[in-house]
């Protein structure tokens, strides 16, 4: 199955949610910035009301094209302002993202972090009504802020460049983690996952993340799942990214008691109290403090060793096929676009 794949049968999902003969929900809202006075058909969601132009959506969307094709009943039509109407089960927020990104050029090909909502809709939507111009946006970001690869990764991290491309928002990780459930894209499930764990206790991931508009986000159960039986196997990975700090010596044969004392620091920093924070924490020049030489060389060694290791187990602590497979995943998701 293709990584992006669905379990929704599209053709169906295409004839129920462009149903144009359903009898309209009572007083729908107009959109304000996509209700196009020249345009030739309207489409509704949950209530809500775009007015656009299907030659346009024809070019984006080889769904909507074969969709307008095919000559609808006219006996019993909704029309508004001459106009037929498009009945969408969609999520309004989703469709009115996608739309904008056609209509108004927003969100897509722009050097700036969009939100994970936006990022969201163009997948979901872009597999569904096969616009790949929006899949591969989506795709983009979502591959950068989720990396498979460990360079990759500690550039992302180290820089400071997350959030470059996907808003970094609290309930961000969450969200995408739900999203590369949903839409199959298995290969970010390692990275999302794991920020979940380290930036929240088991507590804290059952009771979700509000985001503004009031809804809190959590967790699917599956991932749930996958965070609660990982927390443990990652406070035992971070001993290998640790070992260092663990070792009763560092370097073979240092009897520097300044040695012993920093390796204790270390150990009450990173280790204690108990989180997975750190893990997949690289060496760094300020771990060095009052080390010898010859110590320092070996934490380094060690602490580099150590995050290759837990990089490696990540996928399997969360329930996930290796990162070989992942990464295969991957590419025949970059192939589709």
């Amino acid at each position: 199955m293709s990584a992006v794949s669905t379990s929704i049968n599209e053709d169906k999902r295409v004839e129920e949610d462009a149903d144009t003969t359903n009898t309209p929900p009572s007083d729908p809202v107009r959109s304000a910035s996509l209700w196009f006075e020249d345009g030739n058909i309207i489409f509704q969601a949950q209530g809500k009301q775009f007015k656009i132009y299907r030659g346009l959506l024809s070019l984006q969307s080889t769904v909507f094209k074969d969709m307008f094709s095919v000559p609808q009943p006219s006996v019993g039509e909704s029309l508004v302002e001459g106009c037929p109407i498009v009945y969408l089960s969609d999520a309004a927020a989703d469709l009115e993202y996608v739309l904008e990104a056609i209509f108004l050029r927003r969100w897509v090909a722009v050097a700036e972090s969009i939100p994970i909502k936006a990022v969201g809709a163009f997948l979901r939507l872009g597999n569904k009504y096969e616009i790949e111009v929006l899949r591969a946006e989506a795709l983009k970001r979502l591959f950068f802020e989720f990396p498979w690869d460990i360079l990759a990764f500690n550039q992302v991290y180290d820089t400071d460049a997350r959030g470059t491309l996907i808003q970094d928002d609290d309930w961000t990780w969450i969200d995408a983690a739900n999203l590369a459930r949903e839409q199959n894209v298995l290969s970010v499930l390692p990275i999302a996952l794991y920020w979940c764990c380290r930036e929240w206790s088991v507590a804290q991931l059952e009771e979700g993340q509000r985001r503004p508009d009031g809804t809190i986000a959590t967790l699917s159960p599956v991932n749930e799942r996958a965070c609660f039986r990982a927390y443990s196997e990652l406070l035992k990975l971070k001993e290998n990214t640790w070992a260092w700090a663990l070792a009763t010596k560092t370097a073979h044969g240092c009897e520097n008691q300044v040695c012993s004392m920093e390796r204790v620091q270390a150990m009450r920093d990173h280790l204690f109290p108990t989180s997975v924070s750190g893990c997949l924490q690289r060496w760094k020049e300020r771990y060095t403090k009052g080390l010898c030489l010859s110590c320092t060389t070996t934490a380094n060694k060690l602490q580099n060793q150590g995050q290759k290791e837990t990089w490696n187990a990540l996928p399997s602590a969360f329930g996930l096929p290796s990162w070989e497979e992942l990464v295969k995943d991957r590419a025949e998701c970059l192939n589709m676009v």
